[in-house]
């Protein structure tokens, strides 16, 4: 393992990188909302899809006040839950409507999601309570 600061430095970054990833999702989402108002994915190919990507903007949120407020494992398990759900649900979506729209946006979550699924063993050891002998 590395020496503790160091640890704790890359756990740091990795806890802020995902706060401000949740959030920017957040906000794209109430963005959505405030200008296309309360069904504003009504294109989607599949009502589930709408409900879904609706709910993201309570899910994200939820994530960032996990994250930001020490509870950082349940944060970690819905912060992965949501990104491999979404990232399925962009990749299905492009299929089934062609939504060319995607692309650039499913590049930018896939690598999110990489960098979530790949800062959780760091985090999750981050978070587990010190016990001094």
């Amino acid at each position: 393992m590395p020496p503790r600061a160091t640890f704790h430095v890359a756990a740091r970054f990795a806890l802020a990188v995902q706060i401000v990833g949740f959030s920017a999702g957040a906000f794209n989402h109430a963005r959505d909302f405030l200008t296309r108002g309360w069904r504003p994915y009504r294109w989607a190919p599949m009502p589930a899809f709408e409900i879904y990507w609706s709910a993201l903007l309570f899910l994200d949120l939820a994530v960032v006040v996990l994250l930001s407020t020490g509870r950082i494992r349940p944060g970690l398990l819905l912060a992965v839950a949501i990104m491999v759900s979404d990232v399925a649900i962009n990749i299905a979506a492009t299929r089934m409507a062609g939504a060319a729209g995607f692309g650039s946006a499913l590049l930018w979550q896939s690598v999110f999601l990489g960098f979530v699924v790949g800062s959780v063993g760091l985090l999750w050891i981050a978070a587990r309570p010190v016990v001094d002998h």
